[in-house]
């Protein structure tokens, strides 16, 4: 009887074991197969410094390796590669409306914040995190549904 419950027991950690390592490696490989292609994002945060209440800068990334938005001041477009988790940003070109101040400096600041990423992850929560090369987070940004 005793050695019956000691060989279930070790059964069930043997089960649960490899239910751990099963779902990690499910969790791995959803990670891993993401893509930002066909997807348009609403920044939220710019460089730690958030963003101008009811702006509209957004981030587009098209399934021809092509990246477009809104700074909330002007529209953009260029080039992006992506390769698994790291991004590089190509030069991008953009309209030169004036606006107010404030969302001049955020358009500068979303520039900045681009040139410095090198690297993007999609967190459980649905945002879009996309770093620098010392992992800080550059641009943090909410799924919208207007590819």
């Amino acid at each position: 009887m005793k050695n019956l419950f000691i060989t279930t027991l070790l059964s069930l950690s043997v089960i649960t074991a490899c239910e751990s390592e099963d779902v990690a490696d499910v969790e791995e490989a959803m990670n891993a197969n993401q893509s930002l292609q066909g997807t348009a994002w609403w920044v939220e945060d710019i460089a730690g410094k958030g963003v101008v209440d009811m702006s509209h800068t957004t981030i587009e990334f098209a399934e021809d390796g092509r990246v477009s938005g809104d700074t909330a001041c002007n529209r953009y477009n260029g080039a992006v590669e992506i390769s698994g988790n790291e991004i590089s940003f190509g030069p991008m070109a953009g309209t030169r409306k004036a606006c107010a101040a404030a969302l001049m400096d955020q358009e500068f600041n979303f520039y900045q914040a681009i040139d410095k990423v090198v690297s993007w992850e999609i967190a459980g929560t649905g945002l879009l995190y996309m770093r620098d090369a010392e992992g800080q987070v550059q641009i943090r940004a909410a799924a919208t549904d207007d590819p």
